[in-house]
């Protein structure tokens, strides 16, 4: 394995909201594990195992933002697998709002016709509930074997039967359209002024994992139900 980078040396989205959703340089946009703080990069099979597949579509693919939500729980030792995946008939949009962290976040959308870039990542359940806890309300974990027919990873990874992701309950529009992130291009900052909220219409035959109120925890039996 070679040597690993330290995340702690990449800057922070809190404190520089402008990159968002991912401050990785192109050599460092790759297929990785993420670590204890650390990444390195992956080129063989790993093991998925009682692992959930879910989609990272904005700041969750950046390492610093895995770090910074695990940093010192025991999930943090578990290991973030992430690859490179391709989405069909979906995008990923702009979301109506600013955060408390000064940039304006991102949701997986319907796009008909589209092919889009994104990653995908194997978390645990402990992962994935710490994560839940960062994700607000008007965010939904969404998916099941529709999603995973749409979205097309590497040929040597063995494809999940089931993949999930965050879905907001709207997107931000302009004369009528969702402004789409462009992953083609540097990071800006979304200006909300002259925008309005369209609802964000999920799926039909796609699954909404039921969350806890005020916790956000998702259950163990839920989850061995649905994957």
């Amino acid at each position: 394995m070679s040597q690993p980078s330290h995340v702690a040396t990449w800057p922070s989205l809190s404190e520089v909201p402008s990159l968002y959703p991912d401050a990785r340089n192109r050599d460092n946009r790759g297929a990785f594990l993420y670590r204890a703080g650390k990444t390195w990069p992956l080129r063989s099979h790993f093991e998925a195992t009682r692992r959930i597949a879910v989609l990272a579509v904005g700041s969750n693919a950046y390492p610093r933002q895995l770090s910074d939500k695990l940093a010192g729980t025991p999930a943090d030792l578990q290991g973030i697998p992430t690859v490179p995946a391709i989405l069909r008939d979906l995008d990923v949009a702009y979301c109506p709002l600013r955060s408390a962290r000064g940039y304006v976040p991102v949701t997986l959308a319907s796009r008909p016709g589209a092919i889009s870039l994104s990653w995908l990542q194997w978390l645990t359940l402990d992962q994935l509930n710490i994560i839940s806890a960062t994700e607000g309300s008007r965010y939904a974990l969404v998916g099941g074997s529709s999603l995973a027919a749409a979205t097309v990873i590497p040929a040597r990874l063995r494809r999940p039967a089931t993949v999930f992701a965050w879905w907001f309950d709207s997107v931000l529009s302009r004369h009528g359209s969702p402004v789409w992130l462009d992953v083609y291009r540097p990071p800006v900052d979304v200006d909300l002024a002259d925008s309005e909220a369209s609802t964000n219409v999920l799926p039909r035959e796609w699954i909404e994992v039921p969350r806890a109120p005020g916790t956000h925890a998702i259950s163990k039996e839920i989850m061995s139900e649905l994957c």
